[in-house]
């Protein structure tokens, strides 16, 4: 078996997860409006799941691991938990900046409005937009 049948057979696995336990228990319902929170989850999970099956089935290819993407990779999976860890501590508000201009910076991105529209105007206007346009929390 593949590396990438393992990997997609862990997609699947995951996205089932992820629809029948984590979504429901993670988004509330509310009794208003057209369209209930959970459908875009559902879909893009849903969506997930039939095309990492339909991999699974049909790929024949193998792959080798490049080692200095895979580091690349676990790095930035470390930089999102972390971000993850000081958001629940400190607010989107505080963390988000520092967030988008270490991946900007990450990425290679060196243009200063670049970097000042990504790492402040950006995180700003999720932060205006949810909390006080749709008065939700980010927390």
């Amino acid at each position: 078996m593949s590396i990438d049948r393992i990997a997609t057979g862990l997609i699947v696995l995951f996205g089932f997860v992820f629809i029948f336990w984590i979504i429901p228990s993670q988004i509330e319902e509310v009794e208003f409006g057209r369209i209930v929170p959970s459908t875009v989850p559902m879909i893009a999970m849903w969506a997930l799941v039939v095309v990492a099956a339909i991999q699974f089935f049909t790929d024949k290819s193998t792959t080798s691991i490049d080692l200095l993407v895979f580091i690349r990779a676990a790095a930035f999976v470390a930089l999102l938990v972390g971000a993850v860890y000081l958001m629940d501590r400190f607010g989107f508000e505080y963390v988000a900046p520092f967030l988008a201009l270490s991946i900007m910076l990450a990425i290679g991105e060196r243009r200063w409005y670049w970097l000042f529209f990504g790492g402040v105007i950006l995180p700003l206007s999720v932060w205006l937009l949810v909390e006080h346009v749709l008065d939700r929390t980010l927390a």
